[in-house]
């Protein structure tokens, strides 16, 4: 053999050698990247391990949420009226709202989700009792029983100022579709922030609890009860089933638990009074509980006063004002008070945000702490700096500096009656909670982790109905310039990098290997 051709064959050979090595690199690298890619996808599927990179984590529920997500150990079901990229396009708190409900599912797997056009699907919704609309959600209890449902709009997932709040009232929505209403907010800027959290998490609860607490707000006749929205809002956020009684036409029914009187501006009956206590004493086995709401709107009220009493609670007829200019806001009777039990404050985030207190009346505690059947403790009170006047003395010399009574004043008392129980030697109890006012009670104060007001009220509720624990979560704002993406576009970058990316560099090897094999 010549040396040329045993130089050729030599090289040759070489070639073929190296060839061969780097074309095994290159299927191996593509490989691990098509098992990269598959392996990341089942992940990204099955735990939630994506990156919220959102000022505020706008798409990712709170770590309070995720810890009571992942000890709920029923299945639920979570169904959208809608396909997901219609309900993405409804706007961008929608869109919100579709990626937090996938992050639900990753923190426990019993929850599902699925998106269902709610046209074509006409026999999905006549399964249900309740009025659907496109775009609502429905959360149910996963039993195939459809018992346990709490319906979540679109109109329940945003928070608008007081002002427009009655676009999201159900007769508004009822006229003019949730979708349309949810979308017009969102387009003339009216949405201050999302509510979609809460709201879900609420459903979640509601559906799970197996025995929920069942809270009536009383009506009467003329009374012209206060607002108490803030309170009923936080206690069906926090899983409570809210209904409203009328006390004149019936009587209490034996499944509530928890009663509210709002502040009415007349009084009761002897009738109406002699219902709530029958309903109270519960055939002598107590475990109900009364919220007493007072305001310096109400005329005397003899006969609510008089029932009060015997849980040793009497709400003055007196209002407290504020001396001092830094326990006050724009006005005296606007006041900042002190939270004075050391009860119901494990579960509070923070004790330092402010309670606030307006136009406040205040509330004796006839009963000491210490009374083996009936007892006060003072929850709620104003600095030493306050001073009280008259609601029915209309005096033009009196002032805050020539007030007479002077000192610390309550304005939330609970009292309890205890009994022990025969056979099992435990104690059962009935709470009776008064409020002096009414608007501490508002929504504004209600409904942001700015003041201590809604914080400790429903942790103090949780306690004496023995409910268990609720989750207080921060309203998100959601910025018109978050960067989202559809579900077709997930499915266009799933390709793209799952598919065409490792093809195209194949054909490049591929290429390659056959140019350097034909030199």
């Amino acid at each position: 053999m010549k040396i040329s051709e045993f130089l050729k064959t030599h090289i040759n050979r070489r070639r073929l050698k190296y060839g061969s090595f780097a074309t095994a690199l290159t299927v191996l690298f593509i490989a691990a990247i098509v098992l990269v890619n598959i392996v990341a996808t089942m992940l990204f599927d099955r735990f939630p391990i994506t990156l919220d990179l959102t000022s505020g984590s706008i798409y990712t529920v709170s770590e309070e949420t995720a810890a009571y997500i992942e000890g709920i150990d029923e299945p639920v079901a979570i169904t959208v009226l809608a396909t997901e990229d219609e309900y993405r396009s409804i706007s961008s708190y929608a869109a919100q709202c579709a990626e937090l409900l996938k992050n639900y599912t990753q923190h426990n797997p019993g929850i599902s989700l699925r998106f269902v056009d709610m046209l074509s699907n006409p026999d999905l919704v006549a399964n249900y009792s309740q009025d659907l609309a496109n775009g609502d959600i429905i959360i149910e209890l996963d039993n195939g029983e459809h018992n346990r449902v709490k319906v979540v709009t679109l109109t329940d997932i945003i928070v608008v100022p007081e002002d427009y709040s009655y676009y999201l009232s159900n007769t508004y929505a009822a006229n003019y579709g949730a979708d349309y209403i949810h979308s017009m907010l969102n387009t003339y800027g009216i949405i201050q922030s999302s509510n979609a959290e809460q709201a879900i998490t609420s459903a979640i609860m509601t559906v799970t609890d197996a025995n929920p607490i069942t809270a009536a707000t009383l009506t009467y006749p003329g009374a012209d009860e206060s607002d108490v929205s803030g309170l009923t809002d936080l206690l069906d956020a926090n899983g409570y089933i809210v209904e409203s009684l009328d006390i004149s036409a019936s009587e209490i029914p034996e499944e509530v638990d928890l009663v509210i009187i709002p502040a009415p501006k007349i009084d009761y009956s002897t009738e109406e009074i002699s219902k709530i206590e029958t309903w109270l004493s519960n055939g002598g086995s107590l475990g109900k509980d009364l919220i007493y709401v007072a305001s310096v709107e109400q005329q005397r009220t003899p006969n609510l006063d008089a029932l009060l009493y015997k849980y040793g609670l009497t709400v003055e007829y007196k209002v407290i004002h504020e001396t001092s200019t830094n326990r006050y806001t724009n006005l005296d009777t606007y006041t900042y008070q002190d939270i004075v039990t050391e009860n119901y404050l494990e579960d509070m985030t923070s004790l330092s945000r402010p309670f606030v207190v307006p136009d406040a009346r205040s509330v004796t505690a006839r009963f000491d702490n210490v009374d083996a059947t009936f007892s006060c403790e003072p929850l709620v009170a104003s600095s030493g700096s306050a001073v009280l006047k008259d609601m029915f003395t209309d005096d033009e010399n009196w002032t805050p500096e020539n007030a007479t009574e002077r000192g610390s004043f309550n304005t939330v008392v609970i009292g309890k009656q205890e009994k022990i129980n025969q056979d099992t030697h435990i104690s059962d109890y009935t709470y009776a909670v008064a409020f002096g006012s009414d608007l501490m009670l508002n929504p504004v104060f209600m409904g942001t982790s700015s003041f201590n007001n809604g914080d400790f009220i429903i942790s103090m509720l949780n306690d004496i109905t023995g409910k268990s624990e609720g989750i207080t979560i921060t309203p998100k704002v959601v910025s018109s310039g978050t960067f989202d993406i559809t579900e077709a576009q997930t499915r266009s970058l799933t390709l793209t990098f799952a598919v065409i990316i490792p093809v195209a560099v194949l054909a490049v090897g591929t290429f390659v290997w056959i140019r350097r094999r034909h030199k």
